[in-house]
């Protein structure tokens, strides 16, 4: 085990914590950067990587890492745990409580979704480059990654994980029986979609999982609690502390259903958790004058587990998601 863990400016002895940030470049007057937090053990072990605020709206997952900061004791710990409390933070700073530019998922400074984008690109705009540095100087030093979500400003959705897969069999393992299945929740999902993080990550060779579960802009106290208590079942599944996991559910592996309006306007859907049957409505899109203009109705049996928006819709937006009661392929739409 190395005496020092390093991460650019920042070094943790054994045993000890060390917090700084890396720099990413400028605007006009001010630096842009990333805080990390290494916090390196007494004992050997594997290198867990713990981000949030990828989507910088999504309050509930950002609680919970910075609730983790203050949960690792690094002379307990077996290995090392990097955390990063905010990735976006140019999109992150923005949207205090004067207002300022809302626009879900995007860093403001180049309108860019970084989770599309990843692993980025050192000559590309502002959102390319802080995906850039947070992949190629942090998870690359890490064995495991998990990247904290949940539902942003104009999202709601039922806890799930998303499970990379990368084609090496024995990694793909790891990411579904050590870091999904330390989550509470049976919806679990496997993502082959380049530019987001956990995929780009496992291409990397780091089994990595996106953990999803919040939303609508809110501080949802048991949403927290779910992403904190599956953060500490992994490092208690990985021999980083001690303890016993906690009994998580039967899971399984479902591939959502989402359901896209053909007409802008005003849309309405049921509630998160609603059981339906193919053929039910799940979705009515009405004018400004209160004229129905278009009806959703569901392809599957299932649950709804995620809703897009509370109101306004454009054409091709993603309403709804219905997680089916059988392991069913959707249809391809494009990666949201």
């Amino acid at each position: 085990m190395k005496e020092i863990f390093e991460i650019g400016p920042i070094h943790a002895k054994k045993g000890t914590k060390d917090t700084g940030y890396l720099h990413v470049g400028e605007t006009t007057i001010m630096e842009v950067k990333i805080p990390v937090a290494i916090f390196h053990g007494v004992r050997d072990g594997p290198v867990l990587c713990i981000s949030g605020g990828v989507h910088a709206f999504e309050y509930s997952s950002i609680e919970a890492v910075q609730r983790i900061l203050n949960m690792i004791d690094p002379t307990k710990l077996s290995g090392t745990v990097i955390v990063v409390p905010v990735v976006n933070t140019p999109s992150f700073e923005s949207r205090g409580p004067q207002g300022g530019w809302s626009t879900a998922f995007q860093c403001p400074i180049d309108g860019i979704n970084l989770n599309r984008i990843f692993p980025g690109n050192p000559e590309g705009t502002m959102g390319y480059q802080i995906a850039y540095i947070f992949m190629s100087q942090v998870v690359s030093k890490a064995d495991y990654l998990i990247d904290c979500h949940g539902g942003d400003l104009n999202e709601e959705l039922s806890p799930y994980v998303v499970a990379a897969a990368s084609g090496d069999r024995e990694k793909d393992k790891q990411a579904i029986e050590i870091l999904a299945a330390s989550y509470d929740t049976d919806l679990v999902s496997i993502s082959t979609n380049k530019g987001g993080s956990c995929v780009s990550a496992a291409q990397m060779g780091k089994p990595s999982i996106v953990a999803e579960a919040g939303g609508f802009g809110r501080i949802d106290e048991a949403a927290v609690r779910w992403h904190v208590e599956g953060m500490v079942n992994v490092m208690k599944r990985l021999k980083m502390i001690e303890g016993t996991p906690n009994n998580s559910r039967p899971q399984r592996i479902r591939k959502r259903f989402n359901l896209i309006v053909g007409r802008g306007g005003i849309c309405y859907t049921p509630p998160l958790g609603t059981r339906v049957r193919k053929g039910d409505q799940v979705g009515v899109v009405k004018d400004m004058f209160g004229n129905v203009l278009e009806t959703l109705k569901s392809p599957i049996d299932g649950v709804i587990s995620f809703r897009r928006n509370p109101m306004s819709v454009n054409t091709n937006d993603t309403a709804i998601g219905i997680t089916p009661d059988e392991d069913l392929v959707p249809p391809e739409r494009p990666y949201p």
